[in-house]
């Protein structure tokens, strides 16, 4: 019945949000469709599960609430943690069409997608991992989506990481989305990001002993207010997401 009612929820959103390209979820295909605000673009990409959930989760669930964050903001510089083929990053140009977007991922299969759907947009693509200090991190590709990744020592393939305190050029960042796979911890104990940084949202991923009581700690010694916090149990027990604003 739950998931019934999100797809009856979902299925409006769909439709407005793809300029009325897909009729359902089950009908969307690359290129995605994305429609706001009068404004249409597309998202470039194989026919890849991950991806497929990235639309569904990003504009057609609107998970990271940018859709309500944009009737109470005009952000003129984002930075997008994690940035995978760029669904979010595109997604933010629709609806801030003049704002500056700065795209991290280290991942080179979703890095092709990502420069190619940043091309004649304001969106700046860095192809780097984040990390609380620069050098090379090893990252695991191997997933059941091409595009998908994650820093972990004992991984396939070695990618540069660029410090906190370097993302957006070190410029105050109006929205900070963060979808990092788990390095949100290493992230956030560099505390002068969230402390340049007036909006935050992040999904968490509370493995390998940590919890959202330590997410809390580390937001709140960035100077930042907790919002919302919200599991997403249907995807996995300890993930969820994170909503703050700077004090």
């Amino acid at each position: 019945m739950i998931k019934l009612l999100r797809k009856l929820k979902r299925w409006p959103n769909v439709l407005s949000r793809s300029g009325f390209h897909y009729l359902s979820m089950k009908r969307a295909h690359p290129p995605y469709w994305i429609s706001a605000r009068s404004r249409t673009c597309r998202v470039y990409v194989d026919n890849d599960r991950g991806v497929s959930d990235d639309y569904k989760e990003i504009v057609a669930e609107d998970c990271y609430d940018i859709f309500k964050y944009a009737g109470r903001a005009n952000p003129s510089v984002i930075a997008d943690i994690g940035a995978n083929v760029g669904m979010f990053a595109k997604l933010a140009t629709v609806l801030f069409p003049e704002a500056e977007v700065y795209a991290y991922e280290p991942n080179p299969e979703a890095l092709k997608w990502l420069r190619k759907n940043a091309e004649s947009t304001r969106i700046r693509v860095f192809p780097y991992a984040v990390s609380e200090k620069s050098g090379g991190v090893m990252m695991n590709t191997r997933f059941e989506s091409t595009c998908g990744g994650m820093v972990v020592p004992d991984g396939n393939l070695r990618v540069e990481a660029i410090a906190a305190s370097q993302v957006a050029d070190g410029r105050p960042i109006d929205l900070l989305k963060m979808d990092c796979e788990g390095s949100e911890w290493t992230i956030l104990k560099d505390t002068s990001l969230l402390g340049r940084t007036k909006d935050l949202v992040l999904e968490y991923h509370a493995w390998e002993g940590h919890t959202v009581e330590e997410l809390r700690s580390l937001v709140e010694k960035g100077d930042h207010r907790i919002l919302r916090v919200q599991a997403r149990r249907e995807y996995h027990p300890n993930f969820g997401f994170l909503w703050s604003t700077k004090k």
